[in-house]
């Protein structure tokens, strides 16, 4: 195995393990308030959710070429697509039995955003003392 498929590997599991806990600890917090089964369905409409959001972007986007696409998808990831995404959680979460505020909502939708951001911006930290432990252990 090459030495930068091997970072990615220990860090991609780092990351999930990371995520799991996470997802306890925010169910954990819902429990106590008497919203784990609410808190469950909106988690799980999250899946519907990034697929409709996807296609929004993907399709659009497909069928324009050039820097006009880019304008386009540009504008519906930072305009359209977070109103949808939250939207949506509110949507569920307001339906749910106990109903959850808009606030509890965004914190469901939000947490792995804001999750993905955090592990890119460790990934990018974490990256030149890898890359010196690897050389230092004589991978390079």
């Amino acid at each position: 195995m090459h030495p930068f498929h091997l970072l990615l590997s220990v860090f991609s599991l780092i990351a999930l393990v990371t995520f799991a806990y996470l997802m306890r600890y925010e169910r954990a917090n819902f429990i106590i308030k008497g919203k784990g089964n609410s808190w469950l369905r909106v988690r799980i409409s999250s899946v519907p959710i990034a697929f409709v959001v996807f296609a929004l972007v993907i399709i659009p986007t497909g069928s324009i070429s050039g820097m006009e696409g880019l304008v386009v998808f540009y504008v519906l990831m930072f305009s359209v697509i977070p109103i949808i995404w939250f939207a949506g959680h509110w949507l569920i979460g307001k339906s749910a039995n106990p109903p959850l505020s808009f606030a509890e909502s965004a914190t469901i939708a939000g947490s792995p955003l804001v999750f993905l951001l955090v592990t890119a911006y460790v990934a990018h930290v974490l990256q030149t003392p890898a890359w010196l432990f690897l050389k230092a252990l004589g991978f390079q």
